[in-house]
């Protein structure tokens, strides 16, 4: 199942197939003779030496660079030392850096792609289901900054992406919630039809059952590619459904640590949250956010993040980078596959609804 996002001259293809990266090598199509940076989560080592070797086999003289992939690979301090290592590994203009992990590899190591010699060729192969369905489409990069997530970054769109799903199975339970956050998230945006599924398929999902899977990465892909294509920069508004639940989600996560929830568990928080305020606001009918919210409460998100006040959540959430000059600006929901953006929403609405959905008073 192949997925072309359309860029005209910077589109390119995301290749979704079970055991695709054994061709990984000949899929690239390195000029025989320029070098490749395979840079990746240490966790996968193994991995990663036999991509740089089916590199070598291709004519490309490769290196590995294994990393901590977590969020605190996501700043200026631990990215500065990979550019003296590609440096010193011979990397030029016409090299290639091919990136191998979840979330945190795609935005620190494209963003180093992007800026390494003002950008050089970027292969994405993400290996979270997390980053199949969401972070690896679209060209985002990003790291943190003490006073927010994802703050620093640039929009710079990969060559190719390599989507294996059989990679998978060697998540834990949580890492798969995660990757149903996202999922879920897609559907409520831009597809009634997979929300209806989900509702009873969500399990096999979490299970890797195929094709079910597969499925419903493809339908991902290609929710966030059409979306992509329409507002890469997110100047017209379009893009900005894609964050749907995230505004409160990254509140939580910089309260909270990043790390201590995965990404697609405070997202399904943040949608519990963007639904009571969709209702508050008047968007939505509570008649129709009450089951959705019923589900996304039913998902096994872990305890703990109730702890959290709502006054420091909503102070964290005045820091998004998508506030507007009226105050945050959030994606909100009229119905399923119907979103909307809202900055008019008063302070004491919005600590009412964080508190309904569970934050301590």
């Amino acid at each position: 199942m192949n997925v072309t996002v359309p860029l005209k001259e910077r589109a390119y293809d995301v290749v979704i197939r079970e055991g695709v990266l054994r061709d990984l090598a000949r899929l690239v199509g390195a000029p025989r003779g320029t070098r490749v940076a395979v840079v990746g989560d240490r966790r996968l080592a193994e991995k990663l030496t036999k991509f740089a070797a089916a590199f070598e086999a291709y004519g490309n003289p490769s290196m590995t660079i294994a990393v901590a992939a977590n969020e605190r690979l996501k700043s200026l301090r631990s990215i500065e030392p990979l550019y003296g290592k590609l440096l010193r590994g011979g990397l030029d203009r016409r090299s290639t850096i091919v990136g191998v992990g979840g979330g945190t590899i795609g935005d620190a190591i494209g963003f180093v792609a992007a800026t390494y010699l003002r950008g050089v060729r970027f292969i994405s192969v993400p290996t979270t289901l997390l980053a199949d369905v969401d972070s690896s489409i679209g060209g985002k990069t990003g790291l943190n900054h003490d006073l927010g997530k994802n703050l620093i970054g640039v929009v710079a769109q990969p060559d190719l992406v390599v989507i294996d799903p059989s990679i998978l199975h060697g998540l834990d339970r949580r890492d798969r919630i995660s990757g149903l956050g996202e999922i879920v998230k897609s559907a409520l945006i831009a597809d009634a039809r997979m929300y209806k599924a989900l509702l009873t398929s969500w399990r096999d999902v979490v299970a890797l059952r195929e094709p079910v899977t597969s499925r419903v990465i493809a339908r991902c892909v290609a929710i966030k590619a059409r979306v992509v294509a329409a507002d890469e920069r997110e100047r017209t508004g379009i893009r900005e459904q894609l964050n749907f639940g995230h505004t409160v989600a990254h509140a939580l996560e910089n309260v909270a640590g990043y790390g201590t929830l995965r990404h697609g568990e405070a997202v399904i928080v943040g949608m519990r949250a963007a639904l009571a305020l969709s209702a508050a606001r008047g968007h939505m009918r509570e008649s129709d956010a009450g089951p959705i919210e019923e589900f996304l409460a039913s998902l096994p998100v872990p305890d703990g993040w109730q702890r959290f006040s709502a006054r420091k959540i909503a102070a964290a959430a005045q820091r998004d980078k998508k506030r507007s000059a009226k105050g945050i600006r959030f994606v909100l929901l009229s119905n399923i596959g119907r979103t909307l953006s809202d900055d008019g929403v008063p302070q004491k609405t919005f600590l009412s609804v964080l508190r309904r959905t569970g934050f301590s008073a």
